[in-house]
């Protein structure tokens, strides 16, 4: 199928289902699944080219089944630079969102707000003092793009190449998987301690959310992290090649997609099954041995 953009295929999605979808980036979009019903938030996928997936049921195709059309040279021709173009677009749009937040102090501010009650918090997210410190954590008592409740959140700033990249809001009295928003709109995906690919170190720990990087990092480990269990573009495994060992920490019910993640490297992934989320594997009693234990059982994955 031949679409200029993830807003066209989302918007053939919409209408054919009925179902609303929440763009991702310029090649994909998420949503509930139409069929199974079961994955919801980012389970389902429909793709720039027109084709779509579920990750719960398995279920592919495209948005227009069985009625793909042969576009002219020309009409592709068009496609190709209307792509093109929207692309430079978002390029230019999230430059600029990424300046602002270069010169962008905020974090410092919320980071000096912290009090007992916030500090607190963070302790009981096993992370602890120093780590408050170094990572610059917050709170801010009114997050900018909650629309439109603006609620207080918890603040984690992305912090690549000495410079500000994000700051990641974690919402009070969010639901699961809609807790968390970025400083700015436009800003797209980064990786956490992105700075640790370049340490030198044989092995990295990747895992979801800047919260689990954090805690782990406190133990020891060279960790990485992404924003979310979708938040990994193919294209990014090559920033990981001066690594002998890929530890891919997902949570326990996210088995599927560390798969997916660890093969991305060539046989140098490799996916941890732990009991609990990783950070709450050490807020719930576990010990470093313990963890150590799962590390070194880590399951080998090949291409």
């Amino acid at each position: 199928m031949e679409l200029a953009s993830i807003e066209e295929a989302m918007s053939l999605a919409e209408k054919r289902w009925g179902v609303l979808f929440e763009r991702k980036n310029y090649h994909e979009a998420s949503g509930p699944c139409p069929f199974c019903h079961e994955a919801v938030d980012d389970g389902f996928l429909i793709f720039e080219d027109g084709g779509w997936w579920c990750r719960k049921c398995d279920r592919r195709g495209w948005l227009d089944d069985d009625k793909r059309q042969t576009l002219t040279l020309a009409e592709k021709n068009a496609l190709a630079i209307r792509r093109m173009e929207r692309r430079q677009e978002e390029q230019e749009k999230r430059l600029s969102a990424l300046e602002q937040m270069h010169r962008c102090k905020d974090h410092l501010e919320y980071h000096e707000m912290l009090g007992d009650d916030e500090i607190a918090y963070w302790h009981s997210q096993g992370i602890y003092d120093s780590a408050i410190e170094k990572y610059l954590l917050g709170i801010c008592y009114q997050c900018p793009l909650d629309f439109p409740k603006h609620r207080p959140s918890y603040t984690i700033p992305v912090i690549n190449g000495g410079k500000l990249q994000n700051i990641r809001h974690r919402i009070i009295g969010a639901d699961d998987g809609n807790k968390y928003r970025p400083h700015r709109a436009g800003l797209g995906a980064t990786l956490f301690n992105a700075d640790n690919l370049y340490t030198g170190e044989d092995t990295v720990l990747l895992l979801e959310g800047e919260k689990k990087a954090i805690c782990l990092s406190q133990y020891g480990y060279n960790t990485v992290a992404i924003m979310g269990k979708s938040g990994f573009p193919p294209h990014w495994a090559k920033r990981f090649e001066p690594f002998k060992r890929v530890l891919v920490c997902l949570d326990p019910d996210a088995l599927d997609q560390a798969h997916r993640l660890a093969s991305l490297f060539n046989g140098r992934g490799y996916v941890v099954t732990l009991p609990e989320k990783p950070d709450d594997f050490f807020v719930k009693g576990g010990k470093p041995q313990e963890f150590a234990w799962f590390i070194k059982w880590a399951k080998e994955i090949k291409q």
